[in-house]
Order: structure tokens, then sequence, then C-alpha cells
């Protein structure tokens, strides 16, 4: 036959990736609302399993996509590495706000490990290869992440809320943060079990071949708007909203005031008392401490600030995507294919690219950082060296101290959070 494998893209153009996974239909050509003949039904076996083998073989815009996969899995996989290590390592660093961070750290360290290689194939393919038990696995952890990190940036927005809004109302301390990050994973866990009971690999071909096999929930179609629509306003609409309007109140507080709520009659006590005994420099210093702590604060809630708005950035197309898919409906073609997959890879890189964000806006992840590349260049060395005594340059690379200020022998220790 006079076929070319490229054909059959519009013989299966209802087969293609979406949002939430893969919208699937039987492989017939929908056009103006007329159902067209199916091309395929006259080829052989052969000549169907050779022309679908080539069809769902990358092309070079599909090759693109797998680097940018790549990339994302490497710069992922290391970066949140990194945040865990930097914290656990450095004692100064375990605060309530960094221990929030650790734990989105490693959601999004589960997810690029477990759930990228999978979907990155399934996306290129347009084929599910690995069975019925991993297609639960994967699209189960994948929600879980979801899950896990939109509460746990929703935890530190109203931490962040009640620590410079409102000190004295709440008290946060590492204890509770743990519980909370607990209590964030049980939930996690146990809110995508739903979806986890009724996902199966369902072929769709007429023939029983493992290509275009999908991964799909097998329940009702008004089941599944209901279902989606809800983890769209439950896991993005509603957390943003709260995240906007804490945000909102912190930058108003922290930018239009020149002291931290809370804490101003303790200051001015305090430059009453210093004045009254003749420390003036010292009263000096207690108002350049609670300014030193201001700065700190903003430049902390600027990078918390850009972690959310690179959240609410990289979830919006597929969030957008699935909206229109469960309500208005979507029009399958290639170009909606090549959306779906970019969505696909905005959602991972968001996954990589909150390391970044710490590296660029915290002086103090970006120390910690260099810190472990060094002491892991040092090793590396002392083991090329075959056992030659550490250096002291190398022994000091690892060493991990407390910042404090200190003037005439008065010693101002900074909140560790607030030290950025």
């Amino acid at each position: 036959m006079g076929w070319s494998a490229r054909s059959l893209a519009t013989v299966l153009a209802a087969i293609v990736v979406t949002a939430g996974g893969h919208a699937t239909s039987p492989p017939t050509v929908v056009m103006d609302n007329v159902t067209e003949y199916d091309e395929t039904a006259n080829m052989t076996d052969e000549e169907y399993q050779n022309y679908l083998v080539e069809y769902i073989t990358p092309q070079k815009s599909e090759w693109v996509f797998i680097v940018m996969h790549s990339m994302v899995f490497v710069v992922g996989l290391i970066g949140n590495a990194l945040v865990c290590v930097a914290v656990y390592r450095n004692r100064t660093m375990r605060t309530v706000t960094n221990y929030f961070i650790v734990n989105l750290a490693v959601a999004d360290f589960l997810v690029i490990l477990i759930c990228l290689p999978p979907t990155v194939l399934w996306d290129v393919t347009e084929t599910w290869f690995m069975g019925t038990l991993a297609c639960k696995i994967v699209l189960y952890f994948q929600t879980v992440s979801v899950t896990v990190s939109v509460m746990t940036l929703t935890s530190i927005s109203i931490d962040r809320w009640y620590a410079i809004c409102h000190p004295l109302k709440f008290k946060s301390t590492t204890g509770r943060a743990r519980t909370a990050i607990i209590i964030i994973w049980i939930v996690g866990l146990a809110s995508d079990i739903p979806e986890l009971l009724v996902l199966e690999a369902i072929n769709k071909t007429k023939r029983m071949y493992i290509y275009l096999t999908q991964c799909e929930a097998l329940w009702s179609q008004e089941s599944e708007t209901a279902y989606q629509i809800a983890k769209i306003i439950i896991l993005y609409v509603l957390p943003l909203s709260l995240m906007s309007v804490t945000y909102y109140q912190i930058v108003r507080v922290l930018w239009k005031s020149d002291n931290i709520p809370g804490h101003t009659e303790t200051v001015q006590m305090f430059n009453a008392n210093t004045y009254n005994n003749g420390f003036n420099r010292t009263a000096t210093m207690g108002c350049n401490s609670t300014m030193a702590q201001i700065k700190a604060r903003r430049k902390a809630a600027k990078m918390l600030v850009a972690v959310v708005v690179m959240f609410a950035l990289c979830y919006f197309p597929v969030h957008l995507m699935n909206l229109m898919r469960f309500t208005v409906g979507i029009y399958q073609s290639q170009v909606t294919a090549l959306i779906s997959n970019l969505s696909h890879w905005l959602c991972y890189a968001n996954s990589a690219v909150n390391p970044l964000i710490y590296n660029f806006m915290s002086g103090k992840y970006r120390n910690e950082f260099k810190r472990l590349f060094l002491c892991w260049g040092s090793h590396r060395q002392n083991r090329l060296r075959r056992g030659a005594h550490t250096s002291r340059s190398g022994t000091y690379i690892c060493r991990f101290t407390m910042t404090t200020v200190k003037t005439d022998n008065v010693s101002f220790g900074l909140s560790p959070e607030d030290v950025q």
C-alpha cells in the first residue's frame, strides 16, 4: 500500500496527550462533525504494526522535548538533593521555614525520580508501555506530589503571615512544623486514592498491540469531570487565593513599616533603658538589629513570593487545558498535543526551578551550595591522593558556623530564618 506512517497522524489524532493524562477515543478521523472511514481497516496485521512502530518513533521536535525533560531531570534531582543536604548539615538552617522548604524539595525530588521518565516516554510515543501497576503508581504520585507541594507552600505562607503580621498570636516552632509536615503527607497520600482505584492501562487499538495503550481512569465522564474540576479548585484556585492574601499583607507590613509588629514596644523600652545608662551606641545598635531583621525578612519574603509565582505560572497551562477539556472540549490536533507536552514539561520544570530560586535569592542557601560543592571536590581530590591528609582549607570549607551580629561584646543573634 502507498501509505506513509505519518498519514496515521490524522487517523490517530483522537489519541493525544492532554493535561491530566491521555484523553482517548476510537481511532477514527473526526472532521466537521463527520466521522470518516477508518483507513486502517484494510491493513494486514504486519502493515498495521509496522506503521504504528514508525508512528510512535520520536520525530525531531519530540527529541527536543526529550532533551528538555533530561535537563529538568538532572537539575531537579541535584538541586533538590542539595537543598535537603544543606539544611541537614547546617544546624543554623533548621528553621520552621526551611523545614517546609525541605519538605517541598522531597516532594519535587520524588516526582522527578518516579514520574518524569515514564511520563516523557508516554508523551512522546503516545503509548503507556509499563502496565496497569505502574500506571497507578506514577499517576498517583504525580497528584500526591502536587498536593504536598501546594499544602507546603500554603503552610509557609500562613506561618510567615503569623510571624510577621501577628507575632504575638501564634508561636511557630520546629516541632509544630514537623507535625504539620506529617499531616500534609497523610492528606496528600489519601487525597488521590479514589483515582488510584480506577486507573487502568487500556489498549486503544482495534488489534491487540501494546502500541497506543493509554493509562486512564475507568469511571464515567461525569465523575471524571467532577473530580478533575474539584482538583483544579482545591489544588490551584483556593490555595493561590489564600497565598495571594497572606503575601499581600506580609509585603504591606514589611515594606510600609520600619518596625516588625510586636517588636516596636520592646525596641523602644530597650532604647530608653540603654540611653539612661549612657550606652547610646548600644541603643543605636538595637535599632540597626531591628532594621537588619526587617531587611532579612524582606529578602526571605521576595524569595517565597517568587516560588509561589513560579508555581502559579508553571501549573496554569495544565489546569487551563484540563478545564477546557472537561467543559468546552478541545479539538484534537498536533498543535494541542504540542501544547499539552509543553504544559507537562512546565509542571516538571517547576519541581527543578525552586533550588535555582533559593540559589539566586538566598545568600545563605547559595553559600551552603558552594560549600557542598567545594566539600565534594575536596573529598574527591583527597581520594585521588589515596590517603593524603585533608588540607586545612578543605577542613575549613566543610565547617558550618552560626551567624550572629556582635559589637562591643554585646551579641544580637538574629533568628536563623531571618538571615538569608
